[in-house]
């Protein structure tokens, strides 16, 4: 599958070669300077239109007037308008240097843009998604767009809206034990060049996004930043692709890995003060075919919410866990896709559980957030330190609860399972789709069925669902396809009100803020421990759960829609049709 940066550099390829059509078909152009500027164009990226001004075939002008007139859209210079500042905003700064557009007026849900090329629909498209507003083009010089670009939004560079969130003396690494560190050449070389502040800048700007993760990611001859918001990857930034080794260099110097390294991953730990925060980031690097990827996880302490009450179980869901993690001893299994809030639903618990009475240990890989009161053990598997490992230790350290953050094999398996048989409370995750396959899956791992009927307390599966922007919330009526496959009743149709969010500052211009959990919770009650032992499937497990009361999580996520709190296209995004 291609990148959106591939696909967009063929885009431009295609846009390029019927411009060019078109102008050699008008005689503004021949077929030998046609393949010049397309050649151009492939090799060394951007616009048909620089490489037509370049080579001194045409002027901006003569392009301009020839493209208004085939396209039948108006001409517009753009250097004699004043655009309001609330226009401005509805396209952001990097987004309108990216694509080389500008705002110039909104008529209702119509937003009125400058571009040099009329006939590319692709970037129409893009905007569209982006803004939330049809697009209605004029068209102006590319040169006269780029400099109202820099004027209006202040931009020397697509960097500085960036920077500007944070200033330099404001925002330094935190240094978690005192070391000498051997400063290299290179090191020096990075620390004094602008890199540093698009760095920061960077990080700032996806901690002021509520971003969960940055990615950047280099392409053949494109430099890529997205972030994750809200469990959605958006592209916010490229970066000059000469950057490239410098920013990835920045951020391994920063996490305290090895700068030379760029054949192996790494993995490393950055803590930072922010002007009113400090964060900490997990950094992981990636060797791919045009050079090292990095993520940052932004791991905000302050944002962490560990309220189970708060963190969207229904009432009856809630009640079955708590009275499982009171149970002295058994295990307790969390489960669902990465990125699915496991890991925040397990520290819940255990905060409920961390009294002076009880001694808990936990293995985690990595350790995200630290605990007075509770022992956290990191894994490190290139010494032998692995999950099964650690409870082999644990088991001698007398502990009350401890917690696995994650059964990856056979062996942990067994181990978990043993602990959870000789008087201790286990707790851990499992990657599976529902909770009923949970207990499905310890058995393929070779964990004897009757055993995992005989310690296994409760399974509980999650997603997590994106919430309705409170800022910009509207009632709507969703498409009738949407509605379908819902599959609710008409009489329940009747009852609900849907709603969206319109776009607003507050929430980026996506209609969603923060995301609230969505849980299926499945106590294992004799009947579930009769079926697991003889070894049912799990549908058969599936089936005996909702008879005595177990709410899925098609239906927990449908109970958030009837509250208003979600939209039918994000419970069908999440959820499977049941």
């Amino acid at each position: 599958m291609k990148s959106p940066a591939e696909t967009r550099e063929r885009r431009d390829l295609l846009n390029a070669k019927r411009v060019l059509n078109l102008l050699v078909k008008e005689g503004l152009l021949s077929e030998d300077q046609a393949r010049l500027v397309e050649s151009d164009v492939r090799t060394g990226g951007g616009s048909v239109i620089t490489a037509l001004v370049r080579r001194g075939f045409l002027t901006e002008e003569q392009l301009a007037m020839f493209l208004s007139e085939k396209y039948k859209v108006p001409y517009l210079d753009v250097s004699r308008l004043h655009i309001p500042e609330e226009v401005l905003r509805l396209i952001p700064p990097d987004i309108a240097q990216r694509y080389k557009v500008l705002p110039i007026r909104r008529e209702g849900r119509v937003l009125k843009v400058a571009v040099s090329d009329p006939g590319n629909l692709g970037v129409f498209d893009d905007l569209k998604f982006i803004t939330g507003f049809e697009i209605e083009p004029v068209v102006s010089t590319e040169s006269a767009i780029a400099r109202a670009i820099e004027n209006y939004y202040g931009l020397n560079d697509i960097l500085n809206e960036l920077l500007s969130t944070v200033a330099e003396d404001q925002f330094e690494v935190v240094e978690e034990e005192e070391e000498e560190v051997d400063v290299s050449e290179l090191y020096t070389a990075i620390e004094n060049a602008p890199v540093v502040r698009l760095v920061n800048g960077i990080i700032a700007d996806a901690v002021a996004k509520r971003a969960s993760d940055i990615h950047i990611e280099p392409y053949e001859r494109t430099l890529r930043v997205r972030f994750r918001i809200d469990g959605v990857m958006y592209e916010v930034l490229n970066p000059p692709y000469s950057m490239k080794n410098a920013i990835i260099s920045r951020i391994k110097v920063m996490a305290k890995m090895n700068i030379a390294e760029r054949r192996l991953p790494q993995d490393g730990h950055i803590k930072m003060r922010l002007p009113n925060k400090t964060i900490d980031l997990r950094v992981s690097t990636l060797p791919t075919v045009y050079g090292e990827k990095a993520v940052l996880r932004i791991l905000d302490r302050a944002s962490l919410n560990l309220d189970l009450s708060r963190l969207g179980f229904e009432q009856k869901a809630l009640a079955d866990f708590l009275e499982a993690i009171e149970k002295p001893f058994g295990m307790i299994l969390v489960t669902g896709p990465t990125g699915s809030g496991k890991t925040t639903t397990l520290y819940s618990a255990l905060l409920r559980l961390n009294t002076p009475d009880r001694n808990i240990i936990t293995a985690e890989d990595p350790v995200e957030y630290d605990f007075p009161g509770i022992n956290q053990v990191q894994i490190r598997e290139e010494i032998g330190l692995t999950f099964a490992e650690a409870l082999r230790s644990f088991l001698r350290q007398d502990p009350d609860v401890i917690m696995v953050g994650e059964i990856r094999d056979p062996e942990t398996a067994g181990m978990a399972i043993r602990a959870a048989l000789t008087g201790h409370l286990v707790l851990s995750t499992l990657h599976t789709n529902d909770a009923p396959t949970a207990p499905v899956r310890l058995i393929d791992m070779g964990v004897e069925p009757y055993l995992v009927s005989s310690s296994l307390l409760l399974v509980v599966s999650q997603r997590l669902v994106r919430k309705v922007c409170d800022s910009c919330k509207v009632p709507y009526h969703p498409s009738e396809e949407v509605v379908m496959k819902l599959g609710l009743s008409p009489e329940e149709l009747k009852k609900i009100r849907f709603f969206k969010g319109e776009g607003c500052n507050e929430c980026n211009n996506t209609g969603y803020k923060g995301r609230e959990g969505i849980y299926e919770v499945m106590p294992i009650t004799p009947a579930i421990k009769h079926l697991i032992a003889r070894g049912a499937t799990a549908y058969e497990i599936r089936q005996q759960a909702i008879e005595e009361g177990m709410i899925t999580l098609r239906e927990a996520a449908i109970l958030k829609l009837k509250r208003g709190i979600t939209t039918p296209e994000e419970v069908l995004r999440v959820t499977l049709e049941e």
